[in-house]
């Protein structure tokens, strides 16, 4: 459930929730695990709430995640179209295995729009994404119920599956996007291609992580690993491309845990996937979107030593390199975002909000619905003790 209040902080979501449980900071830190002086903090809009804590806060008081971070966030005009688009993938979805008797185009013909819609997902042009699923969908879907060529439409239908899923994920729809990955997991089944498998596994770990439930996602990752340990003896692009995502993926669960072993461990694996590339800057499957390559692996690095508290090193790596304009968007952007929570934790402020500005450059929708720029850009407006006309602008823009 979203905050009543859009312009609420997770911090004051936090401390609302505290004060009507009764119970003090000290308190609250000892049920969560976490320290008094970050729940200090963070009610006070001195630090920004990572994921880690949003989930180990809403175990304490036995809510979804979702009711701290206040998503999905309905409240903005600008995205008005694209929360009211999201009922009719709601229904589309209901009806996975019950396909509509309506006129089948070609599946050559499908495959173009379904390249489209990746493409698409790639810009975080959540607005076409969201007005273009439903109907494609829906086609897939019949087609996959059919005799004829099930196997490619079922390949198909599971990277429009893939996208379905980002967006729900992207809007903060959690229970619509962890619906998604059973779906998934039934059409990779009629694949009969183990990467699909891969994918799907990828997927459902994005439950675990939203969940703060990181072991159990890890050993997932660890069994998802395994199962394609047959597949990496003859790699193909493809193979490289889900095998290195899902170690990216262990990456993020082991950094949102604080395991700073196996998160290198997960990150030590990617670097030797990328260097047996070769001069490949990134790979993919298929047609579901999912890359992996050395651009995947240092946004996710940075990622990383943020969640384990370690901003220098998340900006010295950045800093040994530059995103490449072939870099999807979404990655561009979420990588700038990461870079905005590190400065802002180097005390950098005037280098968190530039990153957040391009940031908004690259990827505005992704940017405008991500909950992490909106506690960084919350506390950078908490911090600062003069008026910053950018910063006041950029709030606004959030609709903080």
């Amino acid at each position: 459930m979203p905050s009543t209040d859009p312009a609420e902080t997770a911090g004051q979501i936090i401390q609302t929730l505290r004060k009507a449980a009764g119970l003090t900071k000290a308190q609250l830190a000892d049920r969560a695990h976490v320290s008094r002086s970050l729940i200090d903090k963070v009610e006070l809009g001195d630090r920004p709430a990572s994921h880690a804590l949003l989930a180990a806060v809403a175990r304490a008081f036995g809510v979804p995640i979702e009711r701290l971070s206040g998503q999905p966030y309905i409240d903005n005009p600008r995205d008005g179209q694209v929360h009211r688009d999201v009922d009719a993938l709601r229904a589309v979805l209901r009806c996975y295995d019950l396909p509509d008797g309506i006129a089948l185009r070609g599946l050559d013909e499908i495959a173009v729009d379904v390249a489209e819609l990746s493409r698409v997902r790639d810009n975080a042009d959540y607005g076409k994404l969201a007005a273009r699923l439903p109907s494609l969908l829906g086609e897939l879907i019949a087609f996959a119920h059919t005799d004829n060529s099930k196997r490619q439409a079922a390949t198909l239908l599971i990277s429009a599956y893939r996208a379905a899923h980002s967006l729900a994920h992207s809007l903060g729809y959690r229970d619509l996007a962890e619906g998604i990955e059973h779906k998934m997991a039934y059409t990779a089944q009629l694949t009969e291609d183990p990467l699909a498998g891969g994918l799907t596994q990828w997927a459902r770990a994005q439950s675990f992580l939203n969940a703060g439930d990181y072991n159990h996602g890890l050993q997932l990752m660890t069994t998802a690993v395994a199962d394609l340990n047959d597949e990496l003896r003859r790699p193909t692009p493809e193979t490289f491309a889900v095998y290195g995502s899902l170690h990216l993926r262990a990456a993020t669960l082991a950094s949102c845990a604080g395991d700073v072993t196996n998160t290198e461990a997960h990150l030590a694996e990617a670097r030797e996937l990328v260097a047996r590339l070769g001069g490949a800057d990134q790979v993919s499957y298929g047609l579901s979107g999912l890359t992996f390559g050395m651009a995947n692996t240092v946004t996710r690095e940075v990622a990383s030593h943020v969640e384990l508290d370690n901003p220098a090193a998340a900006v010295a790596a950045a800093a040994r390199w530059q995103p490449p304009r072939t870099m999807p968007r979404t990655r561009r952007g979420y990588h700038h975002i990461s870079l905005a929570r590190a400065r802002l934790m180097n005390d950098d402020q005037p280098g968190a909000l530039t990153e957040l500005q391009v940031a908004r450059k690259v990827a505005p929708q992704q940017t405008r619905l991500h909950p992490s720029v909106r506690e960084t850009t919350a506390v950078l407006v908490s911090l600062h003790r003069r008026s910053n006309r950018d910063l006041v602008s950029y709030a606004g823009w959030l609709g903080l």
